[in-house]
C-alpha cells in the first residue's frame, strides 16, 4: 500500500464514530445496577442577590447579610454528562458550609477519606462585598473548587450526604 494511501486510511480511522453496543442479554435491574447515574460536572454559575428574610424561619447571623438581603449560590450539576440531565441548585454559603461540616461528621471515622474544606468566612460587611466583584469571583472560584472536589469525587457522590444535599427540595 502507498504511503499516501495508508496516511488516509488512517486519518479515516481517527474519524470513523465508535460502534453502537447493544443489549447483551442483561435484564433492566441488571442494567440499571451496572449503568448507576453519577454526576460528571459541577459548576458554580453565578450569585443572586436576595431580598427577604432567612429560610426555615432561622434566625439569620451571618456576618454576609443585613436588613433581610443575602447571596444565593447558582450551581448546576450535570449528570453523566447529559445537557439535558442537570440539577440546577441555589444554596447559601451557610448551607454550603452545613454540606462539608455534614460530610465531616459522617466521615470522622473514616481516615483514609480527606473532606476538602470550603472557602473561608470572613467579616466584611454586606455593603462591602455588594460592591467589590473582585471578592465575589474569589468567593466563586473557591466554592467551585470546593464543590468539584467533592461532588465529583467517586466514593463521596454516593454517600447518603451528597445525595441529600443535592436532592434538598428546600434549595
Amino acid at each position: 500500500m502507498s504511503r499516501k494511501k495508508a496516511n488516509s486510511v488512517t486519518q479515516l480511522n481517527n474519524i470513523l464514530p465508535i460502534p453502537i453496543a447493544l443489549n447483551s442479554g442483561e435484564d433492566l435491574q441488571t442494567h440499571k445496577h451496572n449503568h448507576q447515574s453519577h454526576i460528571t460536572d459541577v459548576r458554580v454559575a453565578g450569585h443572586h442577590l436576595v431580598q427577604g428574610n432567612a429560610r426555615n424561619g432561622a434566625t439569620n447571623t451571618s456576618s454576609s447579610s443585613t436588613n433581610g438581603q443575602y447571596i444565593v449560590w447558582q450551581i448546576k450539576i450535570t449528570i453523566n454528562d447529559l445537557d439535558y440531565s442537570s440539577i440546577v441548585l441555589y444554596k447559601r454559603y451557610s448551607e454550603l458550609l452545613q454540606f462539608y461540616y455534614d460530610l465531616e461528621q459522617y466521615y470522622k471515622a473514616q481516615n483514609d477519606i480527606v473532606i476538602p474544606k470550603p472557602p473561608p468566612k470572613d467579616s466584611f460587611s454586606f455593603e462591602r462585598l455588594v460592591m467589590s466583584n473582585n471578592w465575589l469571583e474569589e468567593r466563586k472560584k473557591g466554592l467551585q473548587w470546593f464543590l468539584s472536589s467533592v461532588l465529583l469525587d467517586p466514593v463521596l457522590q454516593k454517600g447518603p450526604i451528597v445525595k441529600s444535599f443535592v436532592l434538598d427540595n428546600n434549595g
